[in-house]
């Protein structure tokens, strides 16, 4: 390892003694400037969590609803199946089956969503 005063030492500074200080200075309020977003992150963080779980009711209330509405339409695309309408009725199960599962995968995704916006703003 080549220490940092060997490989720079024949290497003269072009700037004034003025413009470092100005440099520091700069460097000092960009540290403090990302110390306190990081400090207003964590507190907009709490913020942030009251207010995904103020729609927890609904979510609930929406997975509650799926399984019924997904068991007519599903009994909807057999009885299409028995009067002949065969694509109709398996799209119609196809289609149920779907947003069952999608509803009940859709706080987990925002979840994903809302932890991968925290880390954006983290960074």
């Amino acid at each position: 390892m080549i220490p940092w005063r060997d490989f720079f030492d024949g290497m003269g500074s072009a700037l004034t003694t003025r413009q470092k200080r100005t440099i520091r200075a700069l460097l000092a309020g960009a540290a403090a400037a990302h110390v306190l977003r990081l400090e207003h992150v964590e507190a907009a963080g709490g913020i942030a969590e009251r207010i995904v779980r103020a729609f927890d009711p609904i979510i609930d209330l929406t997975q509650g609803l799926a399984y019924p509405i997904s068991f007519l339409m599903i009994t909807g695309g057999f009885l299409l199946i028995m009067v002949g309408q065969r694509s109709k009725g398996l799209a119609m199960m196809k289609w149920a089956a779907v947003g069952y599962i999608g509803i009940q995968f859709a706080p987990a995704i925002m979840q994903i969503l809302v932890s991968v916006g925290k880390a954006m703003v983290a960074r």
